[in-house]
């Protein structure tokens, strides 16, 4: 049986909504990047952010992301806040409950990266929790591009895609998840 049996063979889809093992929940928040100090540490590739904060923070910086994962949440309480600073962005939205990584999801973080190929800036808000959806924006998204997501207490972590980011997604992503 292929390793990647719930990936579709070319990886571009998720065959079924997946749930992360309960024994994975540490290794998960590890730091996967490089720690965000200033603005200076962000070029001009495109970005995907993911989270509330991040994505106010990029945009407070000048570096507003081209694509913007949120969930109106922010350390598991609503706010809303967010949502005014996405002016000019198409909107899309998706269902991913806590702890997963649903095939809809995946499909939006999928389109909004066409999307963003062709210079739209995109946000998928999702109803649920936006937490996981870094392992499909950086399977799917092109070498080069850049995804950021919030690590609680420490800060902004950058994670550039590329061959060996790709890979290393896509392997913890078949270790911690199970199909659901």
């Amino acid at each position: 049986m292929n390793s990647k049996w719930y990936l579709s063979e070319d990886g571009v889809r998720l065959l079924y909504n997946i749930s992360l093992k309960k024994e994975y929940r540490k290794k998960i928040t590890e730091i996967k990047g490089k720690v965000v100090e200033n603005s200076s540490d962000i070029g001009k590739e495109k970005i995907i952010s993911v989270g509330d904060r991040v994505t106010a923070s990029l945009i407070d910086m000048g570096k507003p992301p081209d694509i913007v994962v949120i969930d109106l949440r922010e350390k598991r309480k609503a706010n809303c806040s967010t949502i005014r600073l996405l002016n000019g962005y198409i909107i899309l939205t998706s269902k991913n409950p806590p702890g997963t990584i649903t095939s809809n999801s995946w499909d939006a973080i999928y389109l909004a990266i066409r999307m963003a190929s062709v210079g739209f800036k995109v946000a998928i808000i999702v109803e649920g929790e936006e937490d996981l959806l870094g392992f499909p924006s950086v399977i799917l998204a092109p070498d080069g591009w850049l995804m950021i997501y919030g690590q609680p207490n420490l800060g902004m972590v950058l994670v550039t895609i590329n061959h060996s980011t790709r890979e290393e997604a896509i392997n913890l992503l078949l270790e911690a998840f199970l199909p659901i």
